[in-house]
């Protein structure tokens, strides 16, 4: 078994899924036809392969939704306690529907037949379950070391977000000080708050708090720029109490100013639009095409695959991040699910 039995996650959380729930069915029915076409056996096969079936059927599914019933319990635990959880579920249902079948189903005469038979019953599930533990951990470790390394991309790709705007922002603030002490007060505080999103990568906070961040970004931005750079928000009057990935609409409106308003020399217009269906988030910004061929950036784009590669991250590949150059505007559009995958 596992050699790191102390951790607070959830070490058969797989089974609470579409395919967890498959795979349980059809290995209990692969049970039940083996035992059902064992040789030496009395009676109509097809008729014990019914029971057998119902039997099997009824032990895995009654165990599996009290683990589900309790599995916000279970997780405050060791691994340990879980393990011991799970086969102690799986014998009690076992030595339940035994005694219940015994008196219905399968011809049990006396109290040692019923006996032997539940005794037999929870030796055949207990070592059933402990090879379904192995694979179970097996597949948790897998899943942890897949984290993992989700993790650590993640965490390089936010790396890389980070030195643009902070290097710009210290810039900034630098200038303000010789000129107006007030407005480099607010600077260094939105940069203060700039400086706290970019650490927190990997964490989720509300719509509401990524749209103030993006808001004291611009804020930021606009004592370089002045009037230079404008934003023409379209949201929501009441934001959905949705969370997404911190850092998620700030970069995309720090593309459209790195190649909209910085190499233009007339600024630029910035549109951000958000859209809340049932179930996606749809989030669109949109610049103006530079025409200063002088002041084009190098590798437009980049920036841009770095979010997809960080959305891909966070929702396992379920957001779409896709581009549109047309009639001289460069448009962003984010689609992302509401529900966000947990990497941490």
């Amino acid at each position: 078994m596992s050699k790191s039995l102390q951790s607070d996650a959830l070490l058969f959380s797989a089974l609470f899924n579409e395919r967890g729930v498959l795979a349980l069915l059809i290995v209990s029915q692969v049970i039940a036809i083996v035992l059902a076409f064992s040789p030496n056996t009395d009676g109509d096969i097809w008729q014990r392969l019914g029971v057998i079936s119902l039997f099997i059927h009824l032990i895995v599914l009654v165990s599996t939704s009290s683990l589900y019933l309790c599995r916000l319990f279970l997780q405050k635990h060791t691994h340990f306690f879980q393990l011991a959880y799970f086969f102690i579920t799986f014998i009690v249902s076992t030595i339940a529907f035994s005694i219940l079948f015994s008196y219905f189903a399968f011809d049990i005469e006396n109290r040692e037949q019923l006996v032997f038979f539940t005794l037999r019953n929870c030796i055949i599930v207990f070592l059933l379950t402990a090879l379904f533990v192995q694979f179970l951990l097996l597949y948790f470790e897998n899943e942890q070391q897949t984290k993992a390394l989700s993790r650590a991309e993640l965490d390089a790709l936010q790396a890389r977000i980070r030195p643009h705007f902070l290097y710009n922002s210290l810039n900034t603030a630098a200038e303000l000080t010789h000129h107006d002490a007030q407005a480099a007060e607010q600077a260094i505080l939105a940069l203060a708050a700039l400086s706290q999103a970019a650490m927190r990568s990997g964490q989720n906070v509300s719509l509401e708090d990524e749209i103030a961040l993006s808001k004291q970004y611009i804020a930021l931005e606009m004592w370089r720029f002045g009037t230079r750079l404008q934003v023409d928000w379209h949201i929501p009057n009441e934001l959905p109490a949705l969370l997404i990935p911190c850092l998620t609409l700030q970069p995309l409106i720090e593309n459209a100013v790195y190649y909209g308003v910085e190499t233009s020399e007339s600024g630029a217009v910035i549109n951000v639009e958000l859209h809340v269906t049932t179930g996606y988030l749809t989030i669109i910004v949109s610049n103006p095409i530079t025409v200063n061929e002088t002041k084009k950036r190098a590798n437009n784009g980049m920036a841009l695959d770095n979010i997809r590669q960080r959305l891909n991250i966070y929702y396992k590949n379920k957001a779409q991040l896709t581009i549109a150059n047309n009639h001289g505007v460069f448009r962003v559009k984010v689609v992302i699910p509401k529900r966000v995958e947990n990497i941490s």
